[in-house]
């Protein structure tokens, strides 16, 4: 009896060794995530590659372009008109009016990931779902119903600009006018004298002083226009119709002054400088150049340097010292996933902040992983961070 007893019971040891040693082989092989660039992956191997965002600091600048256009009457505007305040010179000045700073994403290369399938996992284990982007960032793991949506951040920006086109609408006036000379001859017959009077007509070229005091004459054929107009003694009103002309009118007195005091054009443009922060370049970094005389210009130019400040928060500290090897090994039944570190963003010009913000930035985070046998994981596709954890 006792003999019987020991061989069940030595059946029953072994037998449950072998379903634990099954069970364990079939859930312990199953996936296999090894970093991109590591020698042990095989190039025969079948599996994919999925990454982890890295974040870009985009910094749009909104600059104003103010064309100072000289009038072609300018030096006949004290004389004619009595205006001194006029443009002598065409130039441009260039403002900043205004600064925005984002984020954009793109996939991180030192934060790219093999995952391999162990053929010898049993069919059940197998069916595993993995959600990308299609740049190959991860969205989520093992979800069949919640397949992971990127969250965007739009900022709407409408820049209204004045066309350059025609900048003086009635300075193509004619350049000849019609000048007539009376030719005296003198007729002797005998000692009788007779004169002719004959006038002769020709076209000459107009002096700049003349076009000028044609331009003053029709400023003034405007203004009492507008006068009678107004005054009620040119039109009557019919609903807005003394309005609409009158409107008119100005905008053309308007036009034939700028011929003299000059014209100025303002135009909003947008440009944007891309920065990646690391952490070999955080604290302040030189990210443009600006001057009023040439706008944004290259870093190597001599133009007054914009800066970026990058200041850390520190709250991604603990776990950088106990997973500091993380991201280097080769796991198994894991994802790597990523924290992101807070970071305060300071645009500086002339010693003063002309932009902040605080920003979530990937790469600057901790690198951990996420167990996925059993269990569905969603990704921020902004950060790489794990942002829903389902146990089943």
């Amino acid at each position: 009896m006792n003999r019987i007893e020991n061989f069940i019971s030595n059946i029953s040891v072994g037998l449950f060794l072998s379903v634990f040693f099954f069970i364990h082989q079939t859930v312990a092989a199953q996936v296999i995530v090894t970093p991109a660039g590591n020698s042990s992956i095989n190039a025969e191997s079948s599996g994919f590659y999925y990454s982890l965002p890295r974040n870009i600091i985009k910094v749009d600048f909104i600059i104003e372009k103010n064309k100072c256009v000289k009038g072609p009457y300018s030096e006949y505007a004290p004389k004619i008109l009595g205006i001194d305040d006029v443009i002598i010179k065409d130039e441009t000045k260039f403002t900043l009016i205004d600064v925005i700073v984002s984020t954009t994403i793109e996939p991180d290369p030192e934060a790219t990931f093999f995952v391999e399938f162990d053929e010898k996992a049993s069919k059940e284990e197998k069916s595993l779902i993995f959600n990308l982007q299609e740049d190959g960032i991860i969205l989520g793991a093992n979800d069949v119903d919640n397949r992971g949506i990127q969250k965007s951040v739009s900022i709407s920006k409408t820049l209204v600009n004045d066309s350059e086109k025609n900048v003086f609408q009635y300075y193509a006036e004619s350049n000849l006018y019609q000048r007539v000379d009376t030719i005296v001859r003198k007729i002797t017959i005998d000692t009788t004298t007779i004169r002719r009077n004959i006038l002769q007509s020709s076209w000459v070229d107009r002096s700049p002083e003349q076009k000028a005091r044609a331009a003053a004459d029709y400023i003034q054929k405007i203004r009492d226009s507008r006068f009678n107009l107004i005054s009620g003694y040119q039109e009557v009103n019919y609903g807005n119709s003394i309005l609409f002309m009158d409107e008119k009118l100005k905008i053309m007195e308007d036009e034939y002054v700028d011929l003299f005091v000059g014209k100025e054009i303002k135009t909003l443009k947008e440009q944007s400088v891309e920065f990646l922060p690391s952490k070999e370049n955080i604290g302040i970094q030189l990210l443009a150049r600006f001057s009023e005389t040439g706008g944004l210009s290259a870093l190597d130019s001599k133009s007054e340097p914009i800066q970026i400040e990058i200041s850390p928060v520190g709250n991604t500290t603990a776990m950088k010292s106990e997973n500091k090897n993380s991201g280097k090994d080769k796991i198994i039944n894991n994802l790597y996933y990523r924290t992101p570190e807070y970071v305060k963003v300071k645009v500086l010009y002339k010693g003063s902040v002309i932009a902040e913000k605080k920003l979530l930035i990937s790469q600057l985070g901790s690198l951990s992983k996420a167990p996925i046998s059993k269990t569905r994981l969603m990704f921020d596709a902004n950060t790489g961070m794990v942002t829903t954890i389902k146990r089943d």
